[in-house]
């Protein structure tokens, strides 16, 4: 699915914007945004977002002062359709939506899904025919492989047995619910013939799949999985079994940051949250090191152990939303996916979820602290109204010792650094902030 955005009217009129993988396109009046129109001042700094989710393409208003326009309606979420007519402060868009056959698109290892034929897909689990409008989701280029390849598809009684088996996984039995997210389950669970204690994440593709869609995950997350490090949660095995995806990992048998810091709000320990911070910090040399960016560091991912020198940090879930949003497997529009983690991602990740940097890691780590040591968000999640997506494009983060006044001006100096809107002007590396903090741990 391809979604064609031609500018008929305004600043940009001639100009052609195409959206071809599952993902966000942002229009207003700032510098920062995929089609910035600084001279038009009837626009606001983020304007409204185009998400693209296929089958679905939705425009959702950035609570605009002037508004966005749908055929001349004033809306503040809709789903588009070919012909649509978009308009926003001077300009006016026209949609265009097509189809694009996986072998004759361009867009290298984007992911991207596309419709089939009613009665050519059966449930992997019922035999059930697939109904009309299906879509498959899976890397484009050659690495599609042929149209009529493998697809695993499994409808929604077979998904709903799937995911309420007492022990879904073979060889695992499950022990207890550990929690429960918007990408999966993950239980406490015990090996059968080892005995080892893991925790066992089980996640099921909204879409149909193709085969080369699943292998492409599979070994993405089988190369990130080789991490080794204290502050890493492990990666033991993976594999999938009834149309679910499951990683079976390291268990640690404690909480999590959020936990930590919701327990006494706003008083959590200086030393101890930069040294839990500066441990985060050592994972994450090793990760860059090797070519990984998170990009989804947040309390809730970070897991504490007790060991006999105190609280551990491990970061959990290294490479997996990437990996799984990549292939198009989420069916998730990108702020429904990733409301969660809005209010510690850096701008730039808004805007490109694909190419971010370390320094976004950096960004995130920070925001993380903060929230340690506030439990608040870095920007002031009330003011305006507050749409998440349109503060973190535009809202300047709250001080730090506007929240918690006793903090050294040497610590809240190097969080404000971190959370600068420029990576550039953040540290250059996670070695080198985590330098920065050890004065105050």
């Amino acid at each position: 699915m391809r979604v064609i955005l031609d500018v008929m009217q305004g600043p940009l009129e001639g100009r052609q914007f195409i959206l071809n993988r599952p993902d966000s396109f942002i229009v207003g009046r700032s510098r920062f945004v995929h089609c910035p129109m600084p001279e038009d001042q009837t626009l606001s700094r983020d304007h409204f977002m185009i998400e693209l989710s296929p089958p679905a393409c939705e425009l959702r208003d950035l609570a605009s002062t002037n508004g966005t326009f749908v055929n001349n309606h004033r809306v503040d979420r809709v789903r588009l359709a070919a012909g649509d007519l978009i308009a926003a402060g001077q300009s006016v868009f026209r949609v265009a939506i097509e189809s694009i056959n996986p072998l004759s698109s361009a867009v290298g290892n984007s992911a991207m899904t596309r419709p089939i034929a009613s009665g050519t897909i059966h449930c992997a689990g019922c035999g059930a025919v697939a109904p009309p409008g299906l879509t498959i989701a899976g890397p484009t280029g050659p690495a599609a492989g042929p149209a009529n390849e493998p697809v695993e598809w499994w409808c929604s009684s077979c998904r709903s047995e799937a995911a309420s088996l007492p022990q879904p996984v073979p060889y695992y039995t499950c022990i207890r619910e550990l929690g429960r997210g918007a990408m999966g389950v993950v239980y406490q669970a015990r090996h059968n013939l080892t005995g080892q204690m893991v925790a066992l994440k089980l996640i099921m593709p909204e879409t149909a799949t193709t085969r080369s869609a699943i292998d492409r995950f599979q070994r993405e997350m089988s190369v990130i999985s080789q991490l080794r490090h204290p502050n890493i949660v492990e990666c033991y095995e993976q594999g999938m079994t009834r149309g679910q995806f499951w990683f079976a990992m390291e268990y640690v048998a404690g909480t999590n940051l959020e936990a930590l810091a919701k327990a006494d709000p706003g008083r959590y320990p200086i030393d101890q949250a930069c040294r839990l911070t500066c441990q985060i910090l050592k994972g994450l040399e090793l990760a860059h090191r090797l070519g990984f960016v998170h990009r989804d560091i947040k309390p809730e991912n970070v897991l504490i152990a007790q060991t006999t020198e105190g609280l551990s940090a491990k970061i959990s879930d290294f490479g997996l939303t990437k990996s799984f949003r990549g292939v198009g497997l989420s069916g998730l529009t990108f702020s429904g996916e990733m409301r969660g983690t809005i209010p510690f991602m850096p701008p730039e990740q808004m805007l490109d979820f694909k190419k971010v940097t370390p320094l976004a890691d950096l960004y995130a780590t920070a925001a993380t602290l903060y929230y340690m040591l506030t439990c608040k968000y870095v920007y002031d999640e009330n003011s305006g109204g507050g749409d998440l997506i349109r503060m973190l494009m535009e809202e300047s983060p709250i001080p730090i010792r506007d929240r918690r006044p006793e903090l050294p001006e040497g610590l809240a100096a190097v969080i404000s650094r971190c959370l600068a809107r420029d990576p550039k002007e953040r540290y250059p590396d996670a070695a080198t902030m985590r330098n920065a903090l050890k004065p105050f741990c």
